[in-house]
């Protein structure tokens, strides 16, 4: 028994510093959401066929750039074995596809949802009678996702991020039909906190595990 719980604390060690260490992964989430602060202002410039066909091609360069950069920052400093596929991973896998999903559809609820088609200039909907059920909704989803990732891997800051991008979420909702406001200040806020800490990540990473050189 302790052999298996061993093993088994020794899978989620080299899961967190694969998957979490460099900081990438948290780069990653902080720029797509970072991008999804901005959607309403290019939505209303570009409209929202082309608006969400551009948020499309950046979600596809950022999850490129995901790769690359760790195929290049943290492979040469990690090594390139090819993990054994544990039930680990393919959780990883699966709940990286839920976040793509949930976030693809945070924005066609933006864009398809009630008063997503309507321009600026049309009045917003009444806060007393604006029901934010659906934004409550996906403050619980998102918490729950990266809650139960951050318990399965041990890394103690994706409960931080969960709630508060949920909970940012709702603010710039309430936000946009309290205020008017067009760009989504919270949402960015918490996605600039993600992009720092991932920032800080990485530096540290780079710092810790240089890249060996083979002497002569």
């Amino acid at each position: 028994m302790s052999e298996s719980i061993n093993l088994r604390d020794v899978q989620k060690r080299t899961m967190q510093l694969s998957e979490f260490a460099d900081g990438l992964w948290d780069l990653l989430i902080g720029s797509i959401f970072m991008v999804l602060a901005f959607y309403p202002i290019t939505r209303e410039l570009l409209g929202p066929f082309w608006n969400l066909a551009i948020f499309l091609f950046l979600l596809a360069f950022l999850v490129v750039g995901h790769l690359v950069a760790r195929h290049f920052v943290s492979g040469p400093r990690m090594g390139y074995v090819q993990p054994r596929r544990t039930p680990q991973t393919r959780l990883l896998l699966v709940v990286s596809a839920v976040m793509v999903l949930l976030t693809l559809g945070l924005v066609l609820w933006t864009l398809l949802g009630p008063g997503g088609l309507s321009s600026g200039s049309e009045p917003s909907t009444p806060s007393l009678v604006r029901s934010y059920g659906v934004e409550w909704m996906v403050v619980f989803v998102i918490g729950v996702v990266f809650s139960v990732m951050g318990y399965r891997f041990g890394v103690a800051r994706l409960f931080f991020y969960g709630w508060m991008l949920g909970l940012a979420n709702l603010a710039s909702v309430y936000m946009v039909h309290t205020a008017g406001w067009t760009f989504h200040v919270p949402a960015a806020i918490a996605s600039g906190i993600i992009l720092v800490i991932g920032f800080t990540l990485l530096l540290r990473f780079l710092r810790n595990y240089p890249i060996r050189t083979q002497e002569a």
